[in-house]
């Protein structure tokens, strides 16, 4: 038996409370919270796998990127997708406009930065569905019309979490793109200073060495500000990027940390 060893960079997409982040726990650690708690930026979470088929396994590495399910967010969303070689699709079976908001915001976003990947699409919180069957045609027609395959599953049962991502590894390693066709992005109207919060984070990760190694450090002065992702205030903005130029001066020089604080005071005093 010949055994491989690789490396790939998957991406969780979906609109927030969809149930990423605890998806993403049970699979890894298989732990289930019904705490829910805002996916600030990203998460980078790594999960091995071993793939077997006749003559061969591969062990396959994970690189799980939860994505910030708050929409608006373009540049942090789109910088994630960079060199993503696979995508898991989450909705909520109860919401389906989360089911809707794949079609029309996150595939169109996904695919302004790569080319067609393999994807997989799940339907979270069947433990919560009032009928399993309903949901089941629901997510029979998405599968159809995204043209990949799919599955219903809940986090908090653990049910079908691993064959989700088990479908997408060996997708990957058969290299089966999903046939998506490009299309514009349904836009909806956000908060006022959401794409300002976004251009403040994607400013601070390019300065500090890209986003899987500045995330932690904006999540950490986010919170510290009482920034919400979902409605971000002027008087939390000015407080986080108070925040990063603190964290900032222990990297930069100081005409340098000043030069970026005025700036990014500057976007907050622009939003009306």
């Amino acid at each position: 038996m010949v055994d491989d060893h690789i490396k790939r960079k998957i991406l969780l997409l979906g609109d927030g409370a969809v149930g990423k982040t605890s998806l993403i726990r049970r699979f890894v650690v298989d732990k289930f919270s019904d705490e829910y708690i805002t996916t600030i930026g990203t998460k980078v979470t790594k999960k091995d796998l071993r793939i077997e088929s006749p003559g061969k396994a591969i062990d396959l590495t994970f690189m799980i990127w939860d994505v910030l399910g708050q929409k608006g967010y373009k540049g942090i969303q789109e910088s994630s997708f960079q060199g993503a070689k696979g995508a898991l699709l989450m909705y909520d079976v109860t919401r389906l406009e989360t089911a809707e908001s794949l079609q029309n915001y996150w595939i169109p976003h996904l695919l302004v930065v790569t080319n067609p990947i393999p994807l997989v699409v799940v339907g979270n919180k069947v433990d919560l569905a009032d009928s399993r069957r309903q949901a089941q045609e629901e997510l029979d027609d998405l599968k159809e019309a995204l043209g990949v395959t799919g599955f219903l599953s809940s986090a908090k049962t653990g049910q079908n979490v691993e064959a989700g991502f088990l479908a997408l590894a060996k997708a990957i390693i058969a290299q089966s793109d999903a046939k998506m066709s490009r299309r514009e992005a349904v836009e909806e109207a956000t908060h006022e200073f959401i794409a300002v919060t976004d251009q403040i984070i994607m400013d601070f990760c390019d300065g500090m060495g890209g986003q899987e190694a500045a995330m932690p450090i904006v999540r950490q002065q986010l919170t510290r500000a009482g920034v919400d992702v979902k409605a971000p205030t002027r008087e939390g903005l000015r407080l986080a990027v108070d925040y990063l130029a603190e964290t900032e001066s222990s990297f930069r020089n100081a005409a340098d940390v000043e030069a970026s604080k005025r700036k990014r005071l500057g976007w907050i005093k622009e939003v009306a």
